[in-house]
């Protein structure tokens, strides 16, 4: 009997030692992913911070260019085509600078809510690394098969809730961004 419970003893370090080296295998690809998505997800936010301010900063120089044009255009087309004199041409002539300001206005709104949405999901994935990181360590722990699993449903868990609280902040972020490019719209282009 002693040579069966050496070789049962035998054949479960085998195993503890299989499960440990198979659970620092996966620790290590992971951490591999892990780093090469938080460089990638750092290099995009980068970009897309970069772009971001471009684009609001463009926005907000050309607002009042672009009021200012389409007021001189509006005026001689007025005055070309005689569609509009005296008091009227200036009122319909500043309205449509009004006009193209909210235009402008809202698609800076719109550029800022992209912006921050973006931020959130780049959170995401750098939290998502960073935890995934210290879950996947725990693997690396597992002295059985059970533990392995039970970790395993954890980061599945742990993924799935921080994905639902990132989304539903994407949604609260779109839905504010939307309704501020409407008040923009709706208290800029009604007729004064």
């Amino acid at each position: 009997m002693a040579p069966n419970r050496q070789t049962e003893k035998d054949m479960a370090e085998t195993g503890h030692e299989t499960t440990r080296r198979a659970a620092a295998h996966a620790a290590q690809t992971a951490r591999t992913m892990s780093d090469a998505a938080e460089r990638t997800a750092r290099n995009g936010a980068d970009v897309l911070q970069r772009n971001s301010e471009q684009v609001r900063q463009t926005f907000e120089m050309g607002s009042e260019t672009a009021a200012r044009i389409a007021e001189r255009a509006f005026g001689q087309f007025a005055r070309v085509f005689g569609v509009v004199t005296g008091d009227n041409a200036q009122q319909a002539t500043h309205q449509s600078a009004r006009n193209v300001e909210a235009i402008l206005h809202s698609s800076a709104i719109l550029a800022d809510g992209v912006q921050t949405i973006s931020r959130e999901w780049l959170t995401f994935v750098h939290n998502r690394a960073e935890r995934s990181m210290a879950q996947l360590e725990a693997l690396t722990n597992c002295r059985s098969m059970q533990d392995c699993i039970a970790a395993q449903t954890d980061l599945v868990r742990d993924n799935l809730q921080d994905l639902l609280q990132t989304t539903k902040r994407v949604a609260e972020v779109s839905t504010r961004m939307v309704d501020e490019a409407a008040q923009t719209g709706d208290s800029t282009l009604a007729p004064r």
